[in-house]
């Protein structure tokens, strides 16, 4: 069986009066293995809180068995966020992203769609094991534009898949052995962000190796700089650290 070792968080609101947008599973334990998820509302609509928090209470109660399955998965979270915004007429354009993972004897598998990210350690750097559902993502992956004509370019943000009622449901998934991503001795760190934090996180992704090696120390090192700027946005991160075999 695997076991959690350490884990670091926070959810720092863009403005305490607004409310956060962010809403977030920290790990927990269920049948043998672990799930942690993140989850942001769309914040242009009403009800993107609420929607968020819709997605984390459904995924924090589905069995491992419908967790090894992403379509399962989303098909249970869609239909908990649809009844949900039914229920407000004022919520009805409410919409979320969301990254999870599930954490078994033998495979990490993740679901994800809009832009929060999931990330692992490998040496003193992370991959991204997620791809953004954005504009700008779509154009790279066509081949029209490179991260640098990009970047002056508007669309960043804009989400080409989200939870909600009104858009069809595209969502990456994957199932991945842990002895590809877990290091010499067996350590998996794993590292959940909202768009917020990992776009924080991008503009100086630099940090000494014991700090990204210890999900608590990632954590607060990543938290002091987001507090010495001014906030832009809601900023979320699960940083955790898995020993696996």
């Amino acid at each position: 069986m695997n076991h959690l070792l350490n884990c670091g968080f926070f959810s720092y609101p863009k403005d305490a009066e607004r409310g956060n947008q962010d809403s977030f599973l920290l790990p927990k334990l269920i049948s043998g293995g672990y799930i942690l998820a993140v989850a942001d509302g769309v914040g242009s609509y009403l009800g993107a809180r609420e929607a968020a928090d819709a997605t984390i209470s459904t995924i924090g109660i589905l069995q491992a068995e419908m967790l090894r399955d992403a379509s399962s998965t989303f098909e249970a979270i869609k239909k908990n966020v649809n009844e949900l915004t039914e229920s407000n007429s004022a919520w009805l354009k409410a919409a979320t992203t969301l990254s999870y993972c599930f954490i078994d004897d033998e495979y990490l598998h993740f679901g994800h769609v809009g832009d929060t990210r999931i990330y692992y350690k490998s040496g003193n750097r992370l991959v991204a094991l997620t791809k953004d559902h954005t504009q700008h993502q779509e154009l790279l992956d066509d081949g029209i534009y490179t991260k640098r004509e990009l970047r002056d370019m508007p669309g960043k943000n804009s989400l080409t898949s989200a939870i909600s009622r009104y858009l069809p449901l595209r969502f990456q998934s994957e199932s991945i052995p842990l002895t590809q991503i877990a290091d010499e001795n067996g350590m998996l760190n794993l590292y959940l962000m909202s768009d917020g934090a990992h776009h924080f996180w991008e503009k100086r992704p630099r940090l000494s190796a014991n700090t990204i090696s210890k999900a608590s120390l990632f954590s607060a090192s990543l938290l002091k700089r987001i507090e010495r700027s001014e906030a832009i946005d809601d900023y979320t991160l699960i940083a955790a650290s898995f020993k696996v075999r």
